[in-house]
């Protein structure tokens, strides 16, 4: 028995969301403020409890609640049923024939066809049409007499907020789960606080907070508490019997012992009582007795120690580094959970136990946080024991997480990832890629590997910038810096207005080659705001020679082509396939050349399976497009190498010759083809071709970096009328145009 399926309304940014549960352990994914802890809530309020604020119902929930209680009208038709109004949960529950069903029974499975294998149980916290009435009218009245009194009149919301527990009603349901619509028939249920049947024995939930109670001060001992609270557990559950009463027996030897100690120890004290404290010489006699209580000796009295290699030496829990400690905690944390699971020893568990565990890693390096994912599944596939010879009861676990190194870590099947768009919450199962993949499944493969293994951050970022390798790799943090610097000289100059830094905003670079094709369906999957940057790749059509230069010839005779590299003037289609892809391998090379940034804008179309034209679209394709140099030469590259060099070639020829004349060329670049830079800062050559001597692009990106000059900048603040120095970082090189335009395009919001 599982849980196959959560879904959820009106909680907190969980507008309206579903949200699927693998066998054993899922890890919910998504970048901050997108609804994980609200997951966490949500369960603990329904399943344990806990209760609920005015701030758990959703903005767009008190909007519309708002909008009904001010109506005059009631919310509904005097044919309809009264809306549904409130915060919801529904858990689908999966068993099979081998299941126990003794918890559940015929109150709770709705549909007796075999064939229907799912339960729903279902949670609300609503507002009901009595409660409702109730709610106007007293709302009214307390508004009517502070009229009369001339006190200002209290806004309805504030009303609501203040006495909402008034009004507000919980109900637990199990309801019959539709085989045809696979989902559920709210008009057809059991009452489940009516019939008096305990949730608890049919899902357990426990959870275990992102904030821990660790410390490495000296005065706290969080692990040996922990250690106490397991073996208290272990009593009450009647585990490991044998030692425990060795343990008992241990201790009742002690107080033997410690008795005649005491008794020695305090002599005198205890004969001054016998003679002084009654009416007869031995009425007031005392004796001390030893009296050591099992638990709180594991807890007062003990302290959990860890080794030091193979010294012998041995240390104190404080004395831990705090990501061991948090490590340990939760490992101690999870045993009791285990343990609580296991309920007493003369009751069985529930048939669903459900752990959340929230951030495990916080504390923890990465190298941690691997072993941590590695090992968990182990811990946790044990399941819950029901006694000897009977299976253990599944143990299904959430984990949330920002660690992209436990995303490395784990099964790419069991990521579900929360994306947040505007005030509501998806989320969406990695699983579902591979159908979404299912003609391409080299490239889902090839996705799957890659992002787990190499580029899981992509997970937690804002934004992304897909790039084609080494040298874009190298150079790309540097170019938004400068962006970063030349907006806010822009700000204090000219009383603009300045978006967050591009190297303050959470954005993921990833090496895709020219690959980028493969990531599109990803890219809508996950919806995430992406910046393409690539090479127009310009092509031409020759004939193809043979050693002797004749020209090959085709089967039919007729004479064989091939594509062949070229300027951008003199070619008629490129080579790169994802520039084909994303905007149409239909389109004339010509036009290709002079797309405007909203032509290069774009959105999935799922029906018709293409990418379109869509100015409020969240992928941006850029490449080299027309641009003037120093000089006001228009020139049209066809790489980054062409770009930079048509636009920097002062740069180059700084670094080229020195003052004198002499050729320096080899010291500052050593990866430049030193007769190719000298043709090129002389003219004889253009950009092109001065590409072309590039010998190691990464190396050509280190050198421009290791080349650039700081310039310091004296300015009057428009605003504060205030002088500032500011430092303006990569100041004897330019950005081209196309990675400038891009990355302008990605800073904003």
């Amino acid at each position: 028995m599982r849980i196959s399926k959560i879904k959820i309304e009106n909680f907190r940014l969980l507008k309206k969301i579903t949200i699927e549960l693998q066998d054993n352990l899922s890890l919910i994914l998504g970048k901050n403020n997108c609804g994980k802890t609200s997951l966490l809530l949500i369960l603990d309020k329904f399943l344990n409890g806990s209760p609920f604020s005015f701030d758990d119902f959703n903005s767009d929930f008190r909007d519309e609640l708002k909008s009904h209680l001010e109506s005059d009208s009631y919310p509904n038709a005097a044919d309809e049923p009264f809306p549904f109004l409130g915060i919801s949960l529904k858990l689908f529950i999966e068993y099979e024939d081998n299941d126990d069903l003794s918890n559940i029974g015929d109150k709770i499975i709705m549909d007796l066809d075999p064939e229907n294998k799912v339960i729903i149980l279902g949670f609300e916290y609503r507002l009901l049409e009595g409660g409702f009435s109730d709610f106007k009218n007293d709302y009214t009245a307390m508004n009517s007499q502070r009229k009369s009194e001339s006190i200002q009149k209290v806004e309805i919301l504030s009303f609501l907020k203040q006495n909402f527990q008034k009004y507000f009603t919980t109900s637990k349901k199990s309801i019959l789960y539709d085989t045809e619509t696979e989902n559920g028939n709210d008009s057809v249920y059991t009452d489940l606080l009516k019939e008096k049947i305990n949730i608890g024995n049919i899902v357990n939930f426990k959870w275990i907070n992102a904030r821990r109670n660790v410390s490495n001060k000296d005065k706290e001992r969080s692990l040996s508490t922990q250690s106490a609270k397991i073996y208290k557990k272990m009593e009450d559950e009647d585990v490991n019997r044998p030692v425990i009463d060795k343990f008992k027996d241990a201790l009742t030897e002690t107080d033997k012992k410690l008795e005649d100690i005491y008794g020695e120890m305090f002599n005198e004290i205890i004969e001054d009582v016998r003679r002084f404290g009654g009416t007869t010489q031995d009425q007031s006699s005392i004796r001390i007795t030893s009296t050591l209580q099992h638990q709180e000796l594991l807890q007062d009295n003990t302290t959990v120690v860890y080794g030091s290699g193979n010294s012998g030496i041995e240390l104190p829990e404080s004395y831990n580094g705090l990501g061991y400690m948090n490590l340990i905690s939760m490992i101690f944390e999870i045993k009791i959970i285990l343990h609580e699971f296991q309920k007493s020893k003369d009751s069985n568990p529930a048939d669903i136990n459900l752990l959340f565990i929230e951030e495990p890693e916080v504390h923890t390096h990465p190298q941690m946080q691997r072993v941590f994912i590695k090992n968990i599944k182990s811990l946790l596939s044990e399941g819950i024991s029901v006694g000897s010879g009977k299976k253990p009861r599944k143990l299904q676990t959430i984990i949330s997480t920002h660690s992209a190194h436990i995303v490395a870590e784990s099964d790419f099947e069991d990521i579900k990832y929360f994306r947040k768009k505007g005030n509501d919450v998806k989320s969406k199962s990695l699983k579902d890629l591979e159908e979404i993949y299912c003609e391409k499944k080299n490239n889902y493969k090839f996705l799957k590997q890659y992002l787990t293994l190499h580029r899981s951050d992509l997970f937690f970022a804002d934004k992304v910038i897909f790039i084609e390798g080494d040298t874009e790799r190298i150079i790309l943090p540097a170019m938004m810096k400068k962006i970063d610097i030349e907006d806010e000289l822009n700000e204090i100059g000219n009383d603009g207005t300045t978006l967050l830094p591009l190297l303050s905003q959470n954005i993921s670079i990833i090496e895709v080659g020219a690959y980028s094709h493969v990531f599109e369906e990803f890219i809508d999957f996950v919806g995430i705001k992406s910046l393409i940057i690539t090479d127009i790749d310009s092509v031409k059509i020759d004939f193809d020679i043979d050693e002797k230069g004749n020209r090959k010839l085709n089967a039919d005779g007729t004479e064989k082509t091939k594509e062949t590299a070229c300027r951008v003037s003199e070619g008629c289609g490129t080579s790169n396939y994802s520039l084909k892809y994303f905007l149409g391998d239909h389109i004339e090379f010509d036009s290709l050349t002079k797309l405007s940034l909203t032509e290069r804008t774009l959105i999935k179309n799922n029906d018709e399976n293409n990418w379109e034209v869509n100015k409020k679209g969240h992928v941006l394709f850029q490449y080299q497009s027309e641009e003037k140099d120093k000089e006001n030469k228009l020139y049209h590259a066809r790489s980054f190498e062409d770009s930079f060099f048509h636009i920097n070639k002062e740069f180059i020829k700084d670094y080229t010759f020195n003052e004198e004349g002499k050729f320096t060329g080899n010291i500052y670049f050593p990866n430049l083809t030193q007769k190719i830079m000298k043709e090129f800062v002389k003219g004889k050559i253009d950009s092109y071709d001065m590409a072309k001597g590039v010998d190691k692009k990464p190396a050509f990106a280190m050198e421009i970096l290791l080349n650039s000059k700081t310039k310091e900048i004296d300015m009057c603040c428009i605003k504060t009328r205030q002088e500032r120095t500011l430092y303006q970082e990569y100041s004897n090189w330019e950005i081209p145009n196309y990675i400038k335009e891009g990355l302008q395009w990605l800073k904003e919001e």
